[in-house]
């Protein structure tokens, strides 16, 4: 078992301490994905009461990143794992990431502004002839590839937010209501699968034609005007979208 240990002068509650450990050493790969954790080894590991141990091991199981074999006991999930809640926010996943811990980063293409796809322009009810905002995003979470981004913002032809403002956690719908009063109340999603291009392999680290998860999603302002769409592309083993039904 890893050497890291408690600071029991922090403050920080202990269960916390010890799923933040646990969650570097699962990510770091130090922890043996095939080794299961038991409680009987943190216990002595870390000289704590059951208490926090079990605190610590549930809000892992719950984000993903331990499961629980019948039978076998309780193991590191290898690479990363996301579950994301039905009540995040447009915009909040950076944020959500990094809070728990998970060290995303991104990237953004060169932005342009272009006529979007038949399909898109149907979805956004765009005239013919009107440009959008158009850039993609590349999500990397502890260094390893997670998600793709294909994005059109409908937006004032001033609207011109830099790569910069847009890199790591930068929203171009924030700034669009910072700047030009557009704000998104809703958003409506679908979820498919798809087989990965070669370009797609190559940006999320796997084979041509291995199945990725795809989420669409169409955003639209308090009076229903759509303002933007996004596909996002994600390895399908890594993410889990949770949905809350209006009826």
């Amino acid at each position: 078992m890893p050497s890291a240990e408690l600071n029991r002068e922090s403050g920080v509650p202990l269960y916390r301490q010890i799923m933040e450990i646990l969650r570097d050493e699962i990510a770091s790969g130090e922890l043996d994905s095939s080794t299961a954790i038991t409680e009987a080894k943190l216990l002595a590991r870390f000289d704590v009461s059951l208490a926090p141990i079990r605190q610590a091991l549930n809000e892992l199981r719950r984000d993903g990143l331990l499961y629980r074999q019948q039978g076998k006991g309780t193991f590191p999930v290898s690479g990363v794992r996301v579950d994301r809640p039905a009540d995040l926010k447009t915009g909040d996943l950076y944020r959500y990431l990094s809070d728990r811990g998970l060290h995303p980063t991104s990237s953004v293409s060169d932005i342009e502004w272009i006529e979007p796809p038949a399909e898109i322009a149907t979805r956004l009810d765009v005239q013919p002839g009107e440009k959008l905002m158009h850039f993609t995003r590349r999500i990397d979470v502890d260094a390893h590839p997670f998600a793709h981004n294909d994005v059109f913002v409908r937006a004032p032809r001033e609207f011109a937010p830099t790569l910069a403002e847009l890199a790591d956690g930068g929203s171009a719908l924030a700034l669009l209501e910072e700047r030009h009063g557009i704000r998104v109340d809703h958003a409506e999603h679908e979820a498919w699968a798809t087989r990965a291009s070669n370009e797609l392999g190559e940006l999320l680290g796997v084979d041509p034609g291995s199945p990725l998860l795809v989420i669409d999603t169409v955003f639209f302002s308090p009076d229903g005007t759509p303002v933007g769409w996004r596909s996002a592309r994600h390895r399908p083993e890594e993410f889990k979208f949770h949905f809350v039904s209006n009826d």
